[in-house]
């Protein structure tokens, strides 16, 4: 009788364990998806210099390395290179710190061959100290704009941290910040594929 109460609470801890891990980076999103739009047709999209709001000069490059990196594993949509989206926004004279007009979508996603263009604004990137268990904190808004009329289709702003459960419970310090981005990225993107 002692041994199955004991092989019960052994599993009962070992279930609450693993659901505890598994909070880790848990991210907060709210987004927007048009629902008149066909995605379908969403077949070969650019992605715009991200903007950064960060105190963190090199934010913005390197959320949107990881960004292209998932968009591309998902394997759905084409990605142009980022060599020829940089060398068309310079051409074009398109500010990075402002944003684009309907009518300036348009005419990028005409120079480039693009059915769309993905935008980001980096908010928050690195570690929060406002709380009394500092800890790394990403907080992107992700857009992305059809190249017909020049407008958004689908936005998601997501914060995530890398804090747990686990870890305020059995020790450790938080998660890594580059953890921290891609689980950020991987939950907007999620809201989208």
């Amino acid at each position: 009788m002692r041994s199955k109460r004991c092989v019960s609470r052994g599993t009962t801890l070992l279930l609450l364990a693993v659901c505890l891990a598994g909070s880790g980076c848990a991210p907060r999103a709210s987004q927007f998806v048009r629902e008149d739009v066909d995605f379908s047709f969403i077949r070969r999209v650019a992605v715009f210099p991200f903007y950064n709001l960060t105190q963190d000069t090199y934010a913005a490059q390197r959320v949107q390395s990881i960004f292209v990196t998932e968009v591309l594993a998902k394997k759905e949509i084409e990605m142009i290179d980022r060599g020829e989206v940089l060398a068309v926004v310079a051409e074009m004279k398109l500010p990075l710190d402002h944003i684009l007009s309907p009518e300036q979508i348009k005419d990028l996603g005409k120079r480039l061959g693009a059915d769309g263009v993905f935008f980001g604004t980096i908010e928050e990137y690195g570690l929060d100290r406002t709380s009394h268990d500092p800890s790394q904190v990403v907080t992107g808004v992700y857009q992305l704009c059809e190249t017909q009329a020049g407008g958004t289709i689908w936005s998601s702003q997501t914060r995530t941290d890398g804090t747990s459960l686990l870890r305020k419970f059995f020790g450790g310090g938080t998660a890594g910040i580059y953890d921290v981005a891609r689980a950020n990225v991987r939950a907007a993107l999620g809201t989208l594929f």
